[in-house]
């Protein structure tokens, strides 16, 4: 397992920024209006192609966490409710009749991840074919969202794979020391500040992590081996950790095809035995509604809600 230390610290004059571009934004493309991809009915955009049938684009930009907001190391955080959300809009509209979701994640939260994953999976027991496409990057937990599909298609040069999880621990022991800073803990019980960034681990402390990842890392292993039709034993050799082009991950059957947009489109007409379909990205109604989709585009405005002192994560983590 990648073992690496990372200090996210919040900075207020970045998210007034980034609330300010969103708010911006929004009027942007409120004055736009019709220079915009026009509406189709009421609450969706128009992408391409015809016909009375549809294919409904669900794009999952940035990091996955539960609800959105805060900052991670890649950005803002891509909101899992809202992307099940969409799921769940797609199942239901009778006229939709595949989904492509577009992803270009490092992957993030075991919990968002695997809300998606299992969105997906009760999309296809509707009969509607879903086809995950991998852009610029698609790994961890983007893959663990990307096996729940029918198909995979990606770019040749996508990152992909990383298949595994983390837990990111801070240790700022001796930091504290030379500035002479001192932390004093009242617990309930010897393990309640486990993760604690004022101390070291202790060894029962890092075993009980090591289980937590090494239960979460069987559960991504079968998830692959299932969605992909693998077996296990050869999961296990690929996920190591690495990260893979989408060529390497073609030859070693973790995707089905390489292409672009225009394939996938192609993919799902096949799946749902259709010739022709508009593709469709769902919005809100009205200028809020077109808010709430550049705040997804924009994986979410951040918040200043306190993060859990650790959470595990299908997460690519840089060098």
């Amino acid at each position: 397992m990648q073992r690496s230390v990372v200090v996210v610290a919040g900075v207020s004059l970045a998210v007034v920024a980034l609330v300010a571009a969103g708010l911006v934004g929004a009027a942007v493309g409120f004055a736009l209006g019709s220079r915009l991809p026009g509406p189709t009915g009421r609450g969706e955009r128009w992408v391409t192609g015809e016909g009375p049938d549809k294919i409904a684009l669900v794009r999952l930009t940035g990091p996955i966490s539960q609800e959105g907001g805060g900052l991670l190391p890649f950005g803002p955080a891509t909101s899992a409710r809202r992307v099940a959300e969409l799921l769940d809009r797609a199942r239901r509209d009778p006229a939709v009749k595949a989904v492509i979701v577009e992803l270009n994640t490092p992957g993030g939260s075991v919990v968002g991840s695997a809300r998606i994953h299992e969105e997906i999976l009760q999309l296809r027991r509707t009969g509607k074919p879903v086809v995950a496409l991998m852009t610029e990057v698609t790994a961890s937990g983007g893959y663990y969202v990307a096996a729940a599909a029918d198909r995979i298609v990606a770019d040749p040069s996508t990152l992909t794979g990383s298949i595994g999880v983390i837990v990111v621990l801070p240790n700022l022991e001796e930091f504290n020391r030379r500035v002479g800073l001192r932390t004093v803990v009242f617990k309930s019980g010897r393990f309640k500040d486990m993760g604690n960034p004022a101390r070291a681990l202790t060894a029962e402390e890092a075993a009980l992590f090591q289980k937590l990842v090494d239960e979460a890392y069987g559960r991504f292993v079968d998830v692959v081996a299932q969605g992909r039709r693998m077996d296990r034993t050869r999961v296990l050799r690929l996920a190591d950790g690495r990260v893979y082009t989408g060529a390497q991950a073609y030859r070693l059957g973790l995707v089905d095809a390489l292409g672009s947009f225009d394939d996938a489109v192609s993919t799902a007409l096949q799946l749902a035995r259709l010739s022709r379909a508009r593709v469709v990205e769902y919005t809100g109604a009205g200028w809020l509604g077109n808010l709430l989709d550049l705040r997804l585009r924009a994986g979410g405005l951040p918040d200043l809600r306190p993060e859990q002192p650790f959470s595990l994560q299908y997460l690519m983590v840089p060098p």
